[in-house]
């Protein structure tokens, strides 16, 4: 292979048998600072190029099997994976923190007060048992306790027969004390547990809890209501993996040890945007202060209506407070300043127009909770995360 400080535009093959288009953005935002040229033809046609001749591989490799496994194997240039589904294949990757994603799901459903944690076991992958077990680590070691919804003996036919997964799932959740918080591995797999809890007639977030991981935004969206994921970086993740073939491309040594990409926080939705409370009282007056915190006009005496104690406002204070850990009112503004946040990360919108559709009156409104909550202005806070992000 030619020397690569003499070759002015390396081709680089992206090989991702198991398309991910937020990885893939991620080789191309480091792509364009490196000069590459980029072949990305396996994502189209699902085949290598014939006759593929070039400076280095970024592959996701599935199949120990398949057409991107054969050509790694006998390619002379530098090659990253991003998975590890072919462990034999002796190469460097760049790998999810699963330990630490399940972790992070753990804590978000520790953090809302529940004290029992389930984890869904579906195919006993290496992901999914990575996820599982920092998951579980978490658990315990926050002194709560640990539920394993298990169907590694019968994963493939409830994959196949939906209607038999359903009755599985349905029977396992309900056989679990409530209220309970549940992960799963992916955020497909959180949206059978979503489906299972509507057929079962359980309420969420209020009886089950539900968080996935990887937050694709369109799985997300698109179950019985809004769904809670763990935030894998995925852009992150196709970044470092490039920024690692280049290392390797200039002659650095292979890291002993596989690259881990953390994750980032959940992003909350619906399906987790409550806190476990005993009283039903104040569980009322969760889930009406989450379905009507984008009304301006919402206010405490809306609340206390909702909540059927009219007569015992000072009553439903005293336990809202106790057991939520802040008053009413607060609770209404955590809701609008988290709704705000994401808006300001995933949109473009101005800041009267997120203050608007996050429930408050104005722009100066949202401003000083935003302060007040975040210690920080939401314009500042904008930027800072366009900052913080790879560079395109």
């Amino acid at each position: 292979m030619p020397m690569l400080h003499a070759i002015q535009h390396p081709r680089i093959l992206v090989a991702l048998e198991w398309y991910d288009h937020e990885v893939h953005y991620g080789v191309v935002q480091y792509a364009r600072q490196a000069g590459w040229i980029l072949n990305d033809a396996v994502a189209h046609l699902g085949k290598v190029p014939p006759a593929w001749r070039g400076e280095g591989i970024i592959a996701v490799i599935n199949n120990a099997t398949g057409e991107v496994a054969r050509l790694v194997r006998h390619c002379r240039c530098p090659v990253v994976d991003l998975t590890n589904e072919v462990p034999a294949l002796k190469v460097p990757r760049v790998l999810a923190d699963n330990f630490a994603i399940g972790r992070v799901g753990a804590e978000h459903l520790i953090s809302r007060g529940f004290r029992h944690l389930a984890f869904v076991c579906v195919w006993g992958s290496w992901v999914e048992t990575e996820r599982m077990q920092g998951f579980e680590r978490a658990v315990r070691k926050a002194g709560r306790d640990f539920h394993l919804l298990d169907f590694q003996n019968a994963g493939q036919r409830f994959h196949v027969d939906e209607t038999e997964r359903m009755r599985g799932l349905v029977r396992q959740i309900t056989r679990l004390p409530r209220p309970v918080g549940i992960m799963a591995q992916y955020d497909s797999k959180a949206l059978w547990v979503l489906q299972a809890c509507e057929v079962a007639g359980l309420r969420v977030p209020d009886e089950v809890a539900v968080v996935g991981a990887d937050n694709d935004v369109l799985s997300c969206e698109a179950g019985p209501m809004p769904l809670s994921s763990v935030e894998r970086r995925r852009r992150e993740h196709g970044y470092q993996a490039a920024a690692l073939l280049d290392r390797l491309m200039h002659g650095e040594k292979p890291p002993a040890e596989p690259i881990r990409v953390a994750p980032g926080p959940v992003v909350a939705r619906r399906s987790s945007d409550i806190l476990a409370v005993d009283d039903p009282a104040v569980a009322a007056a969760l889930r009406f202060i989450a379905e009507n915190y984008q009304r301006p006009d919402l206010g405490v005496t809306d609340v206390v209506h909702a909540a059927g104690l009219d007569r015992q406002e000072r009553r439903l204070y005293r336990l809202f407070t106790a057991q939520v850990g802040t008053p009413i009112k607060a609770q209404i503004l955590r809701h609008r300043v988290n709704h705000a946040r994401q808006l300001l990360l995933t949109s473009q919108d101005k800041l009267l127009a997120i203050a608007h559709r996050a429930g408050f009156r104005d722009g100066e409104h949202l401003t000083r909770a935003f302060k007040r909550e975040l210690g920080i202005a939401p314009g500042h806070f904008r930027c800072a995360t366009k900052e913080a992000a790879p560079a395109a």
